[in-house]
């Protein structure tokens, strides 16, 4: 058995308050809702601004993730 090791470059743009945010999600980017003070890769892809809150994760926070090879 062998182990792949993969390099994969992150690009985050933070969203500081959902709540008051305009806007679109930018292309190629997913957005991510993720628990406060953890890193928005290990968070849920959200398919739109519908299913904010739908987590149920405490202190959420928000973030676009890009992810590329």
């Amino acid at each position: 058995m062998s182990t792949l090791n993969y390099e994969v470059s992150v690009d985050i743009k933070y969203i500081d308050d959902i709540s008051t945010y305009e806007g679109f999600i930018p292309s190629g980017y997913d957005l991510v809702e993720y628990a406060k003070d953890t890193d928005p890769v290990h968070g849920f892809v959200l398919y739109g601004f519908d299913e904010v809150g739908f987590t149920a994760i405490p202190n959420a926070k928000h973030a676009f993730v890009k992810l590329g090879v």
